[in-house]
Parts: structure tokens; sequence; C-alpha cells
């Protein structure tokens, strides 16, 4: 069982463009897999509906991810990003969706100094996928979990 914490997402200005608005106040989440949320807890940054791009408020998460990567519990430790849809959408384009959202977080970690080779990335498209509209926004998401089997102590 991994870490999620349900935080709202900021809504949008009503700029007279209604069914706009209405998606960018859908988003997934990044989810801390066994293993990676108790070391490296933190809110779970949100991402538009149908968009790999990781919005502002993301951000903290990633940091933090970063952070324990660099010179934290996770230093040395390959992880694997998998991401995740919701069920609308044929299944190619979730799966194209899915990796496009995982391939996001690792450019981001990359980005902040994480060598490539310790960040690897799946898609699960909508495999997971619970199939009630009411979860949708807990099937969108990016899974991070340890790619190999190597002990972690939480951080005390």
């Amino acid at each position: 069982m991994g870490l999620t914490e349900a935080v709202a997402p900021p809504r949008s200005p009503d700029l007279g463009r209604g069914a706009a608005r209405l998606e960018t106040e859908q988003r997934y989440r990044v989810f801390l897999g066994e293993g990676i949320g108790s070391v490296c807890a933190g809110p779970a940054p949100y991402f538009d509906v149908a968009s790999p791009t990781a919005k502002s408020q993301s951000t903290p998460t990633m940091q933090m991810l970063a952070s324990c990567m660099i010179d934290g519990p996770l230093k040395g430790k390959s992880i694997v990003l998998i991401g995740h849809t919701d069920p609308r959408g044929s299944e190619e384009y979730n799966m194209k969706l899915g990796h496009e959202r995982a391939e996001e977080v690792r450019r981001y970690l990359i980005d902040q100094g994480i060598a490539a080779d310790r960040v690897t990335t799946q898609t699960a498209g909508e495999a997971a996928a619970s199939g009630d509209p009411e979860k949708w926004s807990t099937d969108r998401r990016v899974e991070v979990q340890l790619n190999e089997k190597a002990k972690v102590e939480p951080r005390r």
C-alpha cells in the first residue's frame, strides 16, 4: 500500500470557457508506492486531464522526491515511474498518455540532477482504473516504486 494525500486542486478562474475550465479542474497525481511513501512523503501533485505537463503546484512533491534521491534515504537507489489514466479514451491513447506522464516526472528528476539510469518509466494506461467516475481523479496518477528490492529506512 502506498501513500497519497488527497488535496483539492486549485480552481481555475472562469474565463468564459466552461468546458475547458471543467477539464483543468480534474488532475492526476503522483502516488508514492510501497517503500517510497514511508521515506519521502509529501502532498500529491496534480496535472491536467489528458496532459502530461506538470502544473507549478506539482513541484513540491517532485522536489521532495529528488531530494530523497540526491542525499536522502533513496540515495543510490533506482525507481520506476508508472503512468496511469482514467478509463476515458481509447486503450492506445491511454497507454501513450500514461507513458507521457511518467516521462514528464522522469525529465523533472533528471533536470534536478538525478542520473537518468536511476529512473525508468512504464505505463499501465487504464489497466488499473476503477471504472467509477467518482474515483477517476485517483485513477489519474504517476506511481513511484523502488526499482530494486533494497531496504530503505524511514526518515526519523
